[in-house]
């Protein structure tokens, strides 16, 4: 696989987390290793953009009701 199509993969599931997921899921049970090394790293990209989409979820929640507890 050339590192173009690397890329691309990587980058859908960063996009897509799901498709990361998934990716990583059924290649990671390949016999070739180089889609076993990214089946891995496209479902660590996966799982990282969906912690990340969680932590920016909360803290735009956090800040979206910051105003509300400021006294003047």
């Amino acid at each position: 696989m050339s590192s173009g199509q690397r890329v691309l993969l990587y980058i859908l599931s960063f996009i897509i987390p799901v498709v990361g997921i998934i990716l990583g899921i059924v290649w990671m049970n390949d016999s070739d290793p180089g889609k076993k090394l990214i089946g891995k790293n496209c479902l660590i990209v996966g799982i990282v953009s969906i912690v990340l989409s969680c932590i920016c979820w909360f803290a735009l929640s956090a800040l979206s009701i910051a105003p509300a507890f400021m006294t003047y």
